[in-house]
């Protein structure tokens, strides 16, 4: 999953370059920022990241009492009533357009304005795709089958890449072809889900029995998920709607930093949760109370492991990873990117918690955690945007994320008593000094070995300092969580010898 995970963003950061060296940070990329929100919201309250924690664990106890038929109509009951509800809301909000636009991006000009509306309506059509590619993709997790749901959200970089390198030559204004590719890239990933559930022997019913108890009880999972992550959704429409009125080209600084903090932030918090979550369920369901606990902490104090040197190389190494990944020197991109640094922690710490409550079929936790946050969120990005423009949305959105996920531990405990919690706070902070050292080592190595010069742009110039210096860094990371005696960095070294070492002495014995 981590593979496919790092496939994904790489394939992320190709189309971010070509998006930033076609278009740059223009209008027709402030109109492409904005477009995303009324199908993203339209998706994130269909499906999304709802569907499956809600799905999976109803799905899997049909699966393990052998109900196989019954678990198919299920599903295909399911499948039906999604693709019905995507269009019947597309068919509203491609009416409905303008206005909503408005709302969303309250401080364009005309022409910034009706190109994210002619924008928004052929995107339009993606909250239905997503939402068979959610079912699809749900199917497969709960028979622990990862490889082809995970290689999907490939090719839908795939898509848009092909649309940015091909078809905006086939419009006057080039921006409607990458529009396209991302509706090519969705369908792609639709397509790849379908694929991934013909070996499990899915029999596709005309079914709509939406009276059957279990998919009642999957929509009463779904709807408070739905909702938390339709909160999301909102935050980004007012953070959008703030931004459209900062200086132009902000947007854009804010979309190419927030899917640069988005690598680490899936490939370790995303993928690492994903492939738990159905471990959480079956350990919660265990009659074994010890089984819980215990996957808790390995896999939060693993994740911490992972995404705390992250951090650390988005705030030392911004300057590098934009002018790098990006192919320009834009200061106000890298600095969001390091005030996003905190994101990176949190919400990879965030996806895994609340999948703990998911596993425990409580969805309104984490809904309860995120309306509290919303308003504070809103207030802060207002209020530091004025003082410090587009850095403000980023530093209100670390600052919110780490007390929504400070906040949710809490609850954590109060459901579960005494998990481990202690244990996981004393093994992140000797994280955190690993860390630190790291960045202490890397702050050394910029700023008197290898500086990074104005005039400085390419691979050949930038990607050997880059990866000097990474790695540098990277060992002084893991001297000190040796040093420090951390269980992660041996288990990590225990993995790495059995995995690769041995097959290595047994390619040179060959």
């Amino acid at each position: 999953i981590s593979l496919s995970y790092l496939s994904s963003r790489l394939l992320g950061l190709v189309r971010d370059r070509l998006l930033a060296s076609n278009f740059g940070l223009s209008a027709q990329t402030d109109a492409y920022s904005a477009a995303f929100r009324i199908p993203d919201l339209l998706f994130t309250l269909l499906v999304s990241g709802a569907f499956a924690v809600s799905f999976i664990p109803v799905f899997v106890g049909y699966i393990e009492r052998k109900k196989i038929d019954e678990a198919w109509e299920v599903a295909s009951t399911v499948l039906n009533f999604i693709i019905l509800l995507a269009i019947g809301l597309g068919l509203a909000a491609a009416i409905w357009t303008e206005p909503l636009v408005r709302i969303i991006a309250p401080g364009f000009d005309p022409e910034r304005f009706h190109l994210t509306v002619n924008l928004t309506r052929i995107m339009l059509i993606t909250p239905l795709l997503f939402g068979i590619s959610s079912v699809l993709g749900a199917i497969q997790q709960s028979f622990q089958r990862f490889i082809l749901f995970a290689l999907a959200s490939v090719f839908y970089n795939v898509g848009i890449i092909f649309g940015i390198v091909f078809f905006e030559q086939f419009f006057q204004v080039p921006i409607y072809g990458v529009a396209l590719g991302v509706v090519a890239g969705t369908a792609l990933q639709s397509v790849m889900q379908t694929v991934g559930v013909l070996g499990l022997g899915f029999r596709y019913k005309f079914s709509l029995n939406l009276r059957h108890p279990a998919v009642g009880r999957i929509f009463k999972l779904m709807v408070p998920r739905s909702l938390d992550l339709g909160l999301e959704q909102i935050n980004i429409i007012v953070e959008t709607a703030i931004g459209s009125q900062l200086a132009a080209g902000s947007l854009t600084s804010y979309y190419f930093a927030n899917n640069l903090k988005n690598v680490p932030l899936g490939l370790f918090g995303g993928a690492i949760s994903t492939a738990v979550f159905p471990s959480l369920i079956r350990a919660a369901k265990s009659k074994d109370r010890s089984k819980l606990p215990a996957q808790i902490v390995q896999t939060i104090r693993f994740v911490l492991f992972f995404v705390l040197p992250s951090a650390a190389i988005a705030i030392i190494m911004r300057g590098y990873i934009v002018r790098l990944l990006l192919g320009f020197g834009d200061q106000t991109t890298a600095d969001v990117l390091g005030w996003l640094a905190g994101v990176i922690v949190a919400q990879s710490v965030f996806f895994v918690v609340a999948r703990i409550f998911y596993a425990l079929e409580d969805t309104k936790t984490p809904l309860f955690t995120s309306l509290l946050t919303l308003g504070l969120n809103i207030l802060l990005s207002y209020g530091l945007s004025k003082e410090y423009g587009v850095l403000g949305l980023a530093m209100a959105l670390s600052l919110v994320t780490m007390l929504e996920l400070g906040f949710l531990l809490l609850l954590l405990r109060r459901k579960l008593g005494s998990f481990g919690l202690r244990h996981i706070v004393r093994g992140g902070m000797r994280m955190f000094v690993a860390s630190t050292a790291m960045a202490g080592v890397m702050y050394v190595l910029i700023t008197n070995f290898f500086p990074l010069f104005r005039d400085e742009r390419g691979w050949r110039v930038l990607a050997p300092k880059f990866f000097v210096v990474s790695v540098i860094g990277l060992f002084a990371y893991a001297l000190v969580c040796w040093l420090l005696r951390l269980d992660e960095i041996r288990t990590v070294i225990r993995y790495t010898q059995r995995k690769y070492l041995s097959r290595l002495r047994r390619n040179i014995g060959a």
